[in-house]
C-alpha cells in the first residue's frame, strides 16, 4: 500500500506541475472569456474583417467573445461613451467627436478611402456628361455629397453645373438610376456590380479622387487608460483576420456570402477583389491624411484652432509587423 501511495504522489505531483506549465496557454477559454460588444452601422464589405475574427476564432483565441451590435453611425460615439459598446468601427464619427474635445481616438483603419464607383446610366460616356444632369447622393453634407463634388471639380465640371439630388440609401440610389430618374449616383458593393450587370456605366472609382478613412477600430481614451491588454489583444485578432482574409480568398468568399447574405459565388469575389483596393496594408493612415482629415473635420465643424494628430489617431496599440 505504502508502494502505491507513493505511485499515487507522484502522479497528481505531475498532474500539478503540468498544470503550472501549461496552464497560461489555456488562460482564454471560451469559459472564461471576456465579453465585448462592437458598434457597426452596416453589414457591408468594410465591416468584413469582424465577421472573418469571429468565424475563424481569433477573437477567441485571444480571449474575447465579441458581439456585433448594428445602430446607426451617428449614435455610435455616444453609445461608446456610455459603455453599452465596448468598440466602434465609425471613424469618421470618431475624428469629429475627436476635434470637438470628446476623449475617443481611432486606434486602426481597415480603409483608407471610400468605397463608391460613380455608376451613370447607359448613354453616358464620361463625368464630362453629366453637365445639367441630376446626380443622386445619399444626403446633403454627407460623404457621397462631399466625394461626388470632389469627383466632379477633379475631372473638370463645376459642381454648380451639376444638379444634386438626395435620393436615400443604396436600394434607392440603384433604383432612381435604373428608372433614369437620375443620370449618376454612387453605389458601393454589391449595388455597383448589378448595375453594371445592367448594362450601366462605371465613370470611376471614387477612392481615385479622394481619401477618407471611414472604418477601423474606435475606442474611448478611458479604454486605452484602463484596459489596454484587451484592446491590444482586438488588434491582434483583427490583424490576424485581415492577413488571413488577404491570403485566403476562397475561404473569405464563404464568409462573405454569409456575412453580406448573397447567394452567388461571383458576385462575392468581386466584392472581395474591391475591397483591396481602398485597404490599408497594416491598420494605419500615413500623416499626411491624419492631418487632412482632421482638418476636413475641423473646416466642417467650424473649429478654428489647430487639433494634434495624437488627440484623433493612436496607432501604438497595434500589433508590430
Amino acid at each position: 500500500m505504502a508502494a502505491a501511495g507513493r505511485r499515487r504522489f507522484r502522479f497528481l505531483r505531475l498532474l500539478f506541475v503540468l498544470w503550472v506549465l501549461l496552464g497560461p496557454f489555456f488562460s482564454h477559454s471560451p469559459a472564461r472569456a471576456e465579453n465585448i460588444k462592437i458598434g457597426i452601422p452596416s453589414v457591408s464589405v468594410t465591416t468584413s474583417p469582424f465577421a472573418v475574427a469571429k468565424d475563424r476564432g481569433f477573437f477567441q483565441s485571444e480571449g474575447l467573445s465579441a458581439d456585433l451590435v448594428l445602430m446607426p453611425a451617428a449614435l455610435t460615439i455616444k453609445v461608446l461613451l456610455s459603455g453599452d459598446i465596448q468598440y466602434a468601427s465609425t471613424v469618421g464619427s470618431a475624428v469629429v467627436a475627436a476635434v470637438r474635445g470628446i476623449n475617443v481616438r481611432v486606434v486602426m483603419c481597415f480603409v483608407d478611402r471610400p468605397l463608391f464607383d460613380l455608376v451613370g446610366i447607359n448613354e453616358l460616356g464620361a463625368v464630362a456628361d453629366l453637365k445639367g444632369r441630376l446626380v443622386g447622393i445619399s444626403s446633403r453634407g454627407g460623404l457621397q455629397d462631399v466625394a461626388t463634388r470632389s469627383m466632379l471639380t477633379q475631372s473638370g465640371v463645376d459642381p454648380a453645373h451639376v444638379t444634386l439630388l438626395s435620393v436615400g440609401g443604396q436600394g434607392a440610389m440603384l433604383a432612381a438610376l435604373q428608372s433614369k430618374r437620375i443620370a449618376a449616383g454612387l453605389l458601393g458593393p454589391p449595388y455597383n456590380f448589378r448595375a453594371f450587370r445592367d448594362g450601366m456605366k462605371n465613370l470611376g472609382f471614387i477612392g481615385n479622387f479622394i481619401r477618407i478613412p471611414s472604418t477601423g477600430i474606435v475606442a474611448a481614451a478611458e479604454t486605452l487608460e484602463r484596459n489596454p491588454d484587451q484592446l491590444r489583444r482586438v488588434n491582434r485578432a483583427l490583424t490576424r483576420a485581415r492577413a488571413f482574409a488577404k491570403d485566403n480568398k476562397a475561404a473569405t468568399v464563404a464568409i462573405l456570402k454569409r456575412f453580406l447574405q448573397l447567394d452567388d459565388d461571383a458576385l462575392a469575389g468581386q466584392i472581395y477583389d474591391y475591397h483591396k483596393k481602398a485597404e490599408t496594408p497594416d491598420g494605419k493612415i500615413d500623416a499626411a491624411l491624419m492631418s487632412e482629415t482632421i482638418r476636413d473635420a475641423r473646416q466642417s465643424e467650424g473649429i478654428a484652432k489647430d487639433i494634434p494628430t495624437n488627440q484623433v489617431f493612436d496607432f501604438s496599440y497595434l500589433p508590430p509587423r
